[in-house]
């Protein structure tokens, strides 16, 4: 999800004093290829349209652990990306005349992306954590893979901020036309910003290993079903494929040539993106609507004997045993209550502990 950080119109009307009153004019001539741009343009908003019906599927699932609210977001997240970018297209579509205020769309653009990706590295690690715990006999997780991974996403969080930081700073510079920092500081941007493309795909590819593992290890014992775990794994390929696709560009056109990606590339990295993108969320939200598959074989409570105590049962009073006679023959005295036959004991579920 690498964000287009276009530098803005083709124009400039110096038509007031302030700065970000400033008014600029988008145009198509800026693109080398009109027909590619409205290509990438239809595939980020099918993009868009498509994360809107799999926000409605993860509302949908009853599952309410963390790792269904934490996917919620980052969809909210990728959402709000994707409308931020639609609306910075569509002034080029329209070859709009606005001012400067429109780098605070290219700021959220970043803003939005950024956490989106933190947020479903955040929705890996927990469904690891949970498919982890059913491989230990005491059920508890490792206590070193969660504060690794603790501190992974404290490390990731801290250069993405950072990263966010130097951009906004770019873009104040940008507008202020003080070129003589904003170039060292677009240098030093692209390098902090590579660096966190760059570990993105390791840990991509360390959610993949993960992934993989816990579905080698899962045994009948431990799993009624291994859909979900199927799921993740095609979920967890795609995300390292996305994440792959954006360390390749960032290296090539940020770390080397310091330039602009192509037209054809900017279409083709939009087609790639709605693939794998797609590919990842489907995995994920397959993974936590079949999830109960994998909580019921563990979860449920046993089923277990128990036997009536002795106050249960009735005490009835005993047969009188008195006969009175009538023209002399016996006629016995009928109790006034009959006897009820006693119950017999019954399965019944084991008492569970209140939370």
């Amino acid at each position: 999800m690498a964000p287009r950080r276009g530098s803005g119109g083709g124009g400039v009307s110096f038509a007031s004093s302030s700065a970000w009153s400033v008014e600029t004019s988008f145009s198509m001539d800026m693109y080398e290829s009109k027909s590619l741009f409205i290509a990438g343009f239809a595939f980020d908003v099918l993009l868009a349209l498509t994360l809107i019906l799999f926000l409605t599927w993860a509302c949908l699932i009853r599952n309410h652990n963390g790792q269904k609210k934490g996917l919620i977001m980052a969809i909210i997240a990728w959402l709000c990306f994707m409308i931020t970018a639609i609306v910075y297209e569509i002034f080029f579509l329209a070859e709009a005349v606005v001012t400067q205020y429109y780098n605070i769309d290219l700021m959220l653009q970043v803003f939005f992306s950024d956490l989106s990706v933190l947020l479903i590295v955040y929705v890996f690690y927990n469904l690891i954590h949970r498919v982890i715990n059913r491989l230990t006999d005491s059920g508890k997780p490792y206590a070193a893979i969660s504060i690794v991974h603790w501190v992974i996403l404290s490390i990731l969080t801290a250069i993405s901020i950072a990263a966010w930081a130097m951009y906004v700073a770019f873009r104040v510079y940008y507008v202020q036309g003080s070129t003589r920092d904003i170039f060292e500081l677009a240098d030093n941007m692209n390098k902090v910003d590579s660096a966190r493309v760059i570990l993105f795909w390791v840990v991509s590819l360390e959610i993949f290993a993960w992934v993989l593992f816990a579905t080698v290890k899962a045994g009948s014992h431990r799993f009624t079903s291994r859909s979900p775990l199927y799921g993740l794994i095609g979920g967890s390929i795609c995300w390292f494929a996305l994440c792959l696709m954006n360390t390749v560009i960032y290296i090539k056109y940020y770390l080397e040539a310091n330039d602009f990606v192509p037209a054809y590339l900017q279409t083709a990295t939009s087609i790639l993106q709605f693939i794998f993108g797609v590919g990842t969320l489907i995995g994920i939200l397959f993974c936590c609507q079949n999830w109960h598959h994998i909580d019921n074989s563990m979860d449920k409570p046993p089923m277990t004997m128990q036997y009536p105590y002795e106050t249960q049962y009735q005490q009835y009073p005993q047969y009188n045993q008195q006969f009175q006679t009538y023209h002399g023959q016996p006629q016995p005295q009928y109790p006034q209550q009959y006897q009820q036959q006693a119950q017999p004991f019954e399965l019944q579920p084991s008492p569970q502990p209140q939370k």
